[in-house]
């Protein structure tokens, strides 16, 4: 099996998640004495999204080694589809990574103003289409409904404040 796009990405991935979880979670991140429930605790979220990431990454191994068994010369063959896939994508695609960061650092800094739900809607939006989703009745709905179902869970449920922003108005009618 060669160093395709997908294991790289997988490494990358399962390295990332057993990181956070063994190491910068648990020294990262500060716990009251005495928590009454697991899910409020502050590191408990932290953890389920860093091992969600890591289990991608390793299904994403998975899956690559399954793909390099079944074929004669798995390597070969993905190596010649990658490529032929890689020329037909336009070339600002290899700087997708870089958009991704800009936006995240965006959604970031405008956190605090914009509110949770907006900056969150607008990020959304944003990197949904950039990794190519166009269709209107699923771009919208994920950017308006999981934004504002966080927000609800948070605020409401676990009793955590999230910052409201320009929309704090409305939010607090909810």
């Amino acid at each position: 099996m060669r160093l395709n796009r997908n294991v790289v990405a997988g490494l990358c991935f399962l390295g990332f998640g057993l990181l956070a979880v063994a190491l910068l979670i648990p020294h990262g991140i500060v716990q009251p004495p005495s928590v009454k429930y697991r899910a409020l605790s502050p590191s408990f979220w932290p953890y389920i999204v860093c091992g969600g990431i890591a289990v991608i990454g390793a299904l994403l191994l998975i899956y690559e080694l399954l793909a390099a068994a079944r074929t004669k010369d798995g390597a070969a063959a993905a190596q010649i589809g990658e490529g032929a896939a890689e020329k037909a994508q336009p070339g600002w695609i290899a700087w997708r990574p870089f958009v991704v960061m800009a936006l995240l650092l965006a959604i970031y800094l405008t956190l605090e103003f914009l509110g949770f739900v907006l900056t969150t809607t607008l990020g959304l939006v944003a990197l949904m289409l950039l990794a190519g989703e166009r269709r209107p009745l699923i771009v919208a709905p994920v950017a308006l409904l999981l934004p504002l179902a966080l927000h609800l869970f948070f605020v409401k449920a676990a009793q955590r404040p999230i910052p409201g922003g320009v929309l704090d108005f409305l939010l607090q009618r909810i």
